[in-house]
């Protein structure tokens, strides 16, 4: 699904066309948010994604969290344009994750279901660090027409370098 889904992604984009992808039915909120980030990675989203690839990334998130990712886009491409000469904000770092370089490994290890959410707790490694860094984020997914979706994700580190508290207050947060 995801190859078939890029493939079209290609296409359109090279036509400057619109995009869109159909996720295979999630079954589990922990197949949800393994989707999630498999597209993150066969689309080489490293930091907010831009329009294109957030148009790719919409049918896996939740309409508060697309719509977050979108305004902070926004607000790069904003920043970039007025102030050429200053790195814009949400230019760097993986907001998917607690590191900041983000993730080579990514697999669900613990589901706690509270109502008609669904913490979903992963299981990171970033390799490209030495040695290898090891920690747990926890994706909250709900159920939204009928499908599972990333709402936010819970940061569970509390590193110098890096992200934590919550995604979407991190995207909220005054620019």
């Amino acid at each position: 699904m995801i190859q078939r889904c890029l493939a079209t992604v290609a296409l359109i984009a090279g036509a400057g066309g619109a995009v869109s992808c159909a996720p295979s039915e999630a079954k589990t909120p922990a197949h949800a948010a393994v989707q999630l980030y498999a597209m993150l990675d066969a689309l080489g989203v490293q930091t907010v994604p831009d329009s294109l690839s957030l148009t790719a990334l919409r049918p896996f998130l939740s309409d508060s969290l697309a719509d977050a990712l979108a305004h902070a886009d926004q607000a790069r491409r904003t920043a970039a344009r007025e102030r050429p000469d200053q790195k814009p904000v949400f230019a760097d770092g993986d907001p998917f994750s607690s590191l900041f370089e983000g993730r080579t490994s990514a697999r669900p290890d613990t589901t706690i279901t509270q109502g008609d959410t669904a913490l979903v707790v992963m299981a990171f490694t970033n390799t490209t660090q030495r040695p290898a860094v090891n920690w747990r984020d926890t994706v909250v997914v709900t159920r939204e027409r009928g499908r599972y979706v990333v709402a936010d994700i819970r940061y569970g580190t509390t590193w110098e370098f890096g992200f934590t508290g919550r995604l979407l207050a991190i995207l909220r947060a005054p620019v």
